[in-house]
């Protein structure tokens, strides 16, 4: 990269912006679009809800004759039929609620020796998303009656670990030493981290946090830890927030704990994320700051963007950039002028402060509406790979957009530009 003068973002973001400006007809300002917050993370099944719909499972003759009766009054069980035939019959039926019904109806009648042929016959129609609750209730309750069994089968037809660890922590809530043991005995690979031993914490951890918590610290780092911290957060949330702000600060592993901190408060920011935000910066981590302020900010800013600003302010410098990129998500794709103007004025106040990660969110953000400013700000970026490659991406798009204005840019601009921006757009011209 050819050779331009150091000089302090602060100085920079004032004086590229100041030009820039200078040079454009500034729109007016609008409010920021709301943009929708893409929840990746699954939502664990509550096992004491599915314990309280499941009844006995045959163990009285009162209860599978109830069972029978409620069987013999559904529309969608045809009189005569084996239960292999049922399942599939009701996994067919259109009607939600009687579908739910029979098949409630169903399992209370099953026998534990029925259960693997059932849950086959359930298998082979397809686990499409709309039968997977109704997969895992036929699995709980197999479980229930014959983990062991249950188990055998999932691990000699299913491929993946949903199976296995469902019927874990069904296991789990009642016996817990049991199915330990079965989650440590077929572990094999010790390299990495027990796969099982998520099911087993998740059904623990609904009567036993602090041994759930042992488990889940017994664990390697690895998305397993991260999959067992989840379900223990979002548990401790929906029961009581304060206990899982508590929690969190027990961890005694302080990765884990870092973790704990930034799960808690992304579960927290779902209702209250100024409660989340306040909370989270008490605590002191850093790292969690990093990990979770981002989607706390992005929210909160839409109900409050004063509050927001003056809480990202208040935040240590190195944790200011990824909590300023939920501003400049919300902003720059309405108004990139206003994003960049919130990233030059917070720099200026925080010299000290590495935005390279809120500069990449403007950059993005602003490429396609407005290059210039995207390509102005690319140089802002500390870090030369970074740089140069942002250069590529912004420049490139610019040139199939226009190439004209793009060429003309980097014309004026290029003593400070990477000597492979040259060798890829001027060359051919003879431009460099």
């Amino acid at each position: 990269m050819k050779s331009k003068p150091i000089v302090l973002l602060s100085i920079w973001g004032i004086s590229v912006t100041s030009a820039f400006l200078a040079g454009k007809t500034l729109t007016s300002r609008t409010k920021a679009g709301e943009n929708n917050l893409q929840n990746t993370k699954s939502t664990s099944t509550n096992l004491n809800q599915q314990q309280k719909a499941l009844e006995s499972n045959g163990n009285s003759t009162a209860s599978l004759a109830s069972a029978q009766a409620r069987l013999a009054a559904s529309s969608i069980i045809k009189q005569g039929s084996t239960p292999e035939q049922m399942v599939t019959d009701i996994a067919r039926s259109e009607d939600a609620i009687a579908r739910n019904t029979a098949l409630l109806a169903l399992i209370d009648s099953l026998s534990p020796e029925n259960y693997l042929s059932v849950v086959d016959a359930f298998r082979k129609l397809g686990l499409t998303s709309e039968r997977r609750g109704e997969y895992e209730l036929l699995l709980t309750a197999w479980a229930k009656v014959d983990p062991a069994g249950a188990l055998d089968y999932a691990s000699e037809n299913t491929g993946g670990e949903y199976a296995r660890n469902t019927i874990l922590s069904t296991w789990a809530t009642t016996n817990p030493d049991a199915a330990i043991a079965w989650a440590e005995e077929n572990h094999t690979n010790a390299d990495r981290a027990n796969p099982w031993m998520v099911g087993v914490i998740e059904g623990i951890a609904l009567s036993d946090v602090p041994r759930a918590t042992g488990l889940m610290e017994g664990m390697i780092r690895s998305d397993e830890r991260g999959q067992a911290l989840d379900f223990i957060v979002d548990h401790l949330i929906a029961n009581d927030p304060e206990e899982a702000k508590a929690w969190s600060t027990s961890v005694t592993n302080e990765g884990l704990r870092s973790s704990a901190f930034a799960f808690t408060a992304t579960a927290l920011a779902r209702d209250t994320p100024s409660e989340a935000a306040q909370w989270l910066s008490s605590v002191g981590d850093v790292a969690a700051l990093n990990r979770a302020s981002e989607g706390i900010t992005e929210d909160w800013y839409k109900e409050s963007p004063e509050e927001t600003t003056a809480w990202i302010s208040s935040l240590p410098p190195e944790a200011m950039s990824k909590a300023a990129e939920g501003v400049v998500g919300n902003v720059v794709r309405e108004d990139p002028v206003q994003a960049a103007e919130y990233i030059s004025e917070l720099a200026a106040s925080n010299p000290d402060a590495n935005f390279d990660s809120s500069i990449r969110e403007l950059v993005r953000g602003s490429a396609r509406q407005d290059p210039e400013l995207a390509a102005v700000w690319v140089s802002g970026i500390s870090n030369d790979n970074e740089q140069t490659r942002y250069y590529h991406r912004v420049l490139g798009q610019w040139a199939n957009q226009d190439s004209a204005a793009a060429n003309a840019w980097m014309l004026s601009n290029s003593d400070s530009l990477p000597d492979s921006i040259a060798r890829r757009f001027l060359q051919d011209q003879g431009q460099n």
